[in-house]
């Protein structure tokens, strides 16, 4: 299912469900999967040059914006390109007040569901690696950016007004701004224009024309929807300005984007589980037939070899050096007893099956060993705590009688809550099944 769309520009909330957006002042409430845009309120962004090494450049732009009065205390300073040549670096920044930064995260943790998180900015880096030269318009203000090769620039402007001709004298200023920029933005000449937010009344034709008359360059307009709110009648790209970007760009901790990546293919995964488990189930049939059908071969043979022995009984010869020619099928006999004495591997998958319904996934299911050595691996259910999961889960199977001993699970340990169990039926409850 496609995730819903969410976006906070200029402190207001935007929701995009049943194709639809609705406006509001408060943060909406998480339902299921779902994409979050966000200005954090406003937080400046730009490009900034610093000599310093590439691992120093996020606290050096931090003095920085303080120094030069663009925000109040510290920041979380967002770096979405660095470009390090000759001993400094390059960088496309946004500078996130921390007040902001940990608002917006307390919030998503207080919620059911998980929104993975994007800047604006981080966006426009994404379409402009795809197109080159990028502008977005937010209201009453524009953002331009270039980012080619060795070539990165950002520019943005604010119309005092929604007045056209303030608008116009914004979009003047930020074309005067980026100045030789341009000039260098022509060698591919398009840019791609993005109503993020925009009052649906306003001549987009206009600002565009103007915008091509000046540069010289192509304006390509991103297809936009039309929404009612309390405040106007709006357009928005939202939908084309998101769509390049993925789970990996996002600002959410790692272990929430694989978390939301899990739940965006819960189906996929429980139909590739199931294709598993009927694979296992078919195998352990195969099994079971293999082994009743070795189990009747050696009693027709035990039967045979009774039968000789009967006959040679009261000879001269002894019973060992007549049998001795016999000796390899003995053996043979000997192993196919013991395979079929193996273990159950139906009644293993059965437990742990009963042992997992209320606490855990089980991903896999593996014989090590012929002496009925048995490998579990598994997640706890999304809405189970690790520790309940698990206690549960061991509690059950050592109730169905088998000794539980924890195993390395490899490189799924970098899985949140990933498990790796060896199951040996206990002792006391050999041939209980």
């Amino acid at each position: 299912m496609k995730p819903a769309l969410i976006m906070s520009l200029e402190g207001v909330w935007y929701s995009f469900r049943d194709n639809a957006w609705q406006a509001s002042p408060e943060r909406p409430v998480l339902s299921g999967s779902c994409h979050i845009l966000t200005d954090f309120d406003g937080a400046p962004s730009g490009v900034a040059t610093v000599d310093t090494k590439p691992e120093f450049a996020p606290s050096m732009i931090e003095k920085k914006v303080r120094s030069e009065g663009l925000v109040d205390g510290e920041s979380h300073i967002l770096v979405h390109r660095l470009i390090y040549a000759g001993g400094s670096c390059r960088v496309l920044y946004s500078a996130v007040p921390v007040a902001n930064w940990n608002a917006i995260f307390a919030w998503l943790e207080g919620e059911s569901s998980i929104g993975l998180t994007y800047s604006i900015e981080a966006c426009m880096l994404k379409l402009a690696q795809r197109h080159g030269a990028v502008l977005c318009r937010t209201g009453r203000q524009f953002r331009f950016l270039l980012s080619r090769s060795e070539v990165l620039s950002y520019v943005t402007t604010t119309a005092f007004s929604d007045d056209p001709d303030d608008l116009d004298i914004a979009l003047n200023s930020l074309i005067d701004n980026a100045g030789s920029k341009l000039l260098s933005a022509n060698e591919q000449p398009h840019v791609y224009w993005y109503d993020l937010l925009a009052p649906d009344g306003d001549d987009v034709s206009h600002l565009t024309s103007l915008y091509s008359q000046r540069t010289g360059m192509k304006v390509v307009t991103a297809p936009a929807k039309r929404f009612d709110s309390a405040a106007g009648s709006f357009r928005t790209a939202a939908e084309s300005f998101t769509k390049p970007m993925s789970w990996r760009n996002a600002l959410n901790p790692l272990s929430e984007r694989i978390v939301a990546v899990v739940d965006h293919f819960r189906v996929l995964i429980a139909a590739a589980v199931a294709l598993i488990g009927l694979g296992l189930f078919s195998v352990a049939a195969a099994w079971t037939s293999q082994a009743m059908q070795i189990q009747a071969h050696a009693d027709r043979l035990n039967q045979e070899t009774s039968a000789i022995a009967g006959r040679i009984a009261g000879q001269d010869v002894p019973p060992r050096q007549l049998l001795a020619g016999h000796a390899p099928t003995i053996a043979f006999i000997d192993n196919l007893a013991r395979a079929a004495s193996g273990p159950d591997p139906i009644a293993v998958l059965a437990d742990v099956h009963q042992s997992a319904e209320k606490y855990v996934r089980v991903m896999r299911v593996q014989l090590l060993s012929r002496e009925g050595v048995f490998r579990v691996d598994g997640m706890p259910l999304n809405d189970t705590e690790m520790d309940v999961a698990l206690s549960g889960f061991l509690a059950a199977l050592k109730a169905h009688g088998y000794q539980v001993n924890a195993v390395d699970p490899g490189n799924q340990s970098q899985l949140p809550g990933f498990f790796s169990y060896s199951l040996r039926r206990s002792t006391d409850n050999d041939g209980a099944r």
